[in-house]
């Protein structure tokens, strides 16, 4: 071992969430800010709310179900 490098057990760290690409976009300052706040509410990292935004725009399920499912759903219906 290195010393320094610190090692992780084989069933540490969090499930992957299968394949993924990068996304990259430059929204206006005040939409990133909603868009934030409205993760932080739900409890969802910014990535896997907009991944649930573009899912229900394009017609497929969501990507991570936030702890409050009726939230999201009044949020994405609205």
């Amino acid at each position: 071992m290195i010393w320094g490098m610190a090692r992780r057990a084989a069933s540490g760290g969090r499930p992957s969430k299968g394949n993924r690409a990068t996304l990259l976009t430059r929204p206006p300052v005040e939409l990133v800010e909603a868009v934030r706040a409205e993760a932080e509410r739900l409890d969802l990292s910014y990535s896997d709310y907009i991944a649930n935004i573009l899912a229900a725009a394009h017609g497929f399920p969501p990507v991570v179900q936030p702890k409050d499912q009726a939230q999201m759903t009044m949020q994405l219906s609205a």
